[in-house]
């Protein structure tokens, strides 16, 4: 099969968030804007945008990876662990997203191994805590938000989960 590192998905995530483009990556702020290589056309890179949107959109497998008030998209991952050359019934789930959708300024990964809070999902168990990070990081950052807050979906089973 093929792997990649969580750090190297959400570098790829750069390139829908940049409209195409591939930044070099960086860990620390960057005053003036890197320029990046053209990978896919600005065209793709919408569309994919549009598409990660759906994932947190009520019928995805991520609502509860919505921000009040922030357009957000991202996709869930979920994996089986392999120990002894065997798949085994541990998990490994994640989250990447994109925030806020109409001007991207963060890209935001969430890895969590071996879960124990009942669920096994990337939705259910990383999308919220990629919601918390991101609502968090979006205020710090004094990011407008670009959305109705009555736009947001709380599954049920959501609300039956936190409790």
């Amino acid at each position: 099969g093929i792997s990649v590192s969580l750090i190297q998905l959400a570098h790829a995530y750069t390139i829908f968030a940049r409209n195409g483009d591939l930044i070099p990556l960086s860990f620390t702020k960057v005053n003036d804007s890197p320029i990046g290589q053209r990978v896919i056309s600005e065209n793709t890179a919408l569309q994919m945008r549009r598409m990660l949107e759906t994932v947190v959109a009520p019928g995805g497998t991520a609502p509860q990876a919505q921000v009040p008030g922030y357009r957000v998209g991202g996709k869930t991952g979920t994996g089986y662990k392999i120990e002894g050359g065997k798949y085994v019934k541990k998990y490994v789930l994640s989250f990447v997203g994109i925030a806020p959708m109409c001007d991207p300024r963060l890209i935001i990964a969430v890895m969590l191994d071996e879960p124990s809070a009942g669920s096994h999902f990337g939705g259910t168990v990383a999308g919220p805590v990629f919601a918390s990070v991101t609502a968090n990081a979006l205020r710090a950052l004094n990011v407008a938000p670009d959305s109705s807050v009555t736009n947001i979906i709380i599954p049920k089973d959501a609300l039956e989960e936190s409790m």
